[in-house]
């Protein structure tokens, strides 16, 4: 996959890991397959958008991995480095399968908004996070065992990790919709 040179001068700029990198690359191989055969089925979608997005969705992972941080900072750092707010909303957004503000504010992140999923570009690339493994395509079938081993694992936030379960069968549903079976 050619990297477009705004998308490899950030990566460079804030030396975001050669794993990270390939991880983005997978999310944007599959979220370009899906978001192609939508396309193809007569749907608007941005294509571009949906690159870039899906290349940028953790570039917060080059300051921190932690989850209820990253996503929040890829979003300010697409902004601060002058790419279009579509591309930036497509990077917060796509944590888990979204975040209400109400969410944010239990969850206690440092930034309280909606950082749910609303377009067709958000929740692709959203989708193509979760079927993705480091740089593995996974099913969604263990996408679901993962959201089981978190539950277990960490049962004071198995609350969200529920909502996470409803609301990627949701997305999932509404793409199929739009893509046939993925």
């Amino acid at each position: 996959m050619e990297i477009p040179k705004d998308v490899l001068r950030v990566w460079n700029k804030y030396d975001l890991p050669e794993n990270v990198r390939k991880h983005c690359m997978k999310v944007a191989e599959i979220a370009l397959r899906i978001a192609e055969r939508i396309r193809n089925n007569g749907y608007d979608v941005d294509l571009n958008a949906v690159k870039k997005g899906a290349l940028l969705h953790d570039l917060g992972r080059a300051i921190t991995h932690a989850p209820f941080e990253h996503f929040i900072l890829s979003g300010e750092l697409i902004r601060n480095d002058g790419f279009d707010e579509k591309i930036a909303k497509i990077a917060e957004r796509h944590f888990s399968a979204g975040v209400t503000e109400e969410e944010a504010r239990r969850l206690g992140l440092r930034v309280v908004k909606n950082f749910m999923p609303e377009s067709i570009e958000e929740k692709i690339v959203c989708y193509a996070d979760k079927v993705t493994r480091g740089d593995e395509e996974i099913s969604f079938e263990e996408f679901l065992r993962r959201l089981d081993e978190l539950e277990r694992e960490h049962p004071e936030t198995a609350w969200f990790t529920k909502k996470t379960r409803e609301r990627i069968l949701r997305i999932k549903e509404e793409l199929e919709r739009l893509a046939g079976k993925l």
